[in-house]
């Protein structure tokens, strides 16, 4: 952590009281523990360090409360919490909804451009199945609706979360179908888009690209620890 001027450590001190007026009692609760066993237990810690630290979880506190995350599924408990403060915390995942989007699209690219590639070319007629265009919407369109699918639906599964809000088994089904029958419908559809803006590709560049999508999708989860939200579970 870069060293922080007496001003700026004033201005971090004034900031965290402000940030952790915006808690959730969950999260004020997570953060009084904390700093009691960082007391009780004489934990040492540099004060710019930990003022730093502090700043830095109550904003990520903060912005997660936005998507129903709380402090336990950034942190886990407040014991296990104290090594953010010690020492330098590793990069929490990214759930927000653009990183989300991504790669569950990048993800669902390289499903379809492999399926796509892999029908085509066993086969009988050569056309392939699907142009290059509808599989893009296709891939968007699906990450679309997965995130929301967490969103309304498995981010009450996670840990931490109030499981109490999860929506009953009729209106979880009432969710993914609002959230599939339109996915579906406009993958359907983009496949009358006139070949002109929608070409169909051969088979193995279609794989290609399938194979492309994966190894962006990897660089960008281990530079930016994104988290998609097709796999994510408790």
């Amino acid at each position: 952590m870069s060293e922080l001027t007496n001003e700026e450590l004033q201005q971090k001190v004034a900031e965290n009281r402000e940030l952790e007026k915006k808690l959730t009692k969950k999260n004020d609760q997570f953060i009084f523990d904390l700093k009691k066993i960082l007391d009780e237990e004489g934990v040492e810690v540099d004060e710019r360090q930990k003022i730093e630290t502090f700043n830095t979880m109550l904003k990520e506190l903060v912005e997660g409360q936005k998507t129903g995350l709380t402090a336990k599924h950034l942190y886990g408990t407040p014991t296990e919490a104290v090594v953010f403060i010690t020492t330098k915390p590793a990069a929490p995942l990214k759930t927000n909804f653009g990183s989300m989007w991504l790669d569950n699209s990048l993800l669902l690219f390289t499903f379809l451009s492999v399926m796509t590639g892999i029908l085509t070319m066993v086969s009988k007629s050569p056309q392939p199945t699907q142009g290059i265009l509808s599989i893009t919407i296709g891939a968007m369109s699906g990450g679309l609706s997965f995130y929301l699918i967490y969103r309304y639906i498995y981010i009450y599964d996670m840990p931490g979360a109030d499981r109490s809000k999860r929506p009953g088994v009729w209106k979880t089904g009432g969710i993914m179908a609002l959230c599939f029958i339109p996915w579906l419908m406009i993958f359907s559809l983009s496949a009358f888009i006139p070949h002109a803006i929608n070409p169909s590709l051969d088979p193995v560049l279609t794989l290609i690209l399938g194979v492309v999508a994966f190894g962006i999708r990897y660089l960008l989860k281990k530079k930016y620890n994104i988290q998609g939200s097709m796999f994510l579970r408790p």
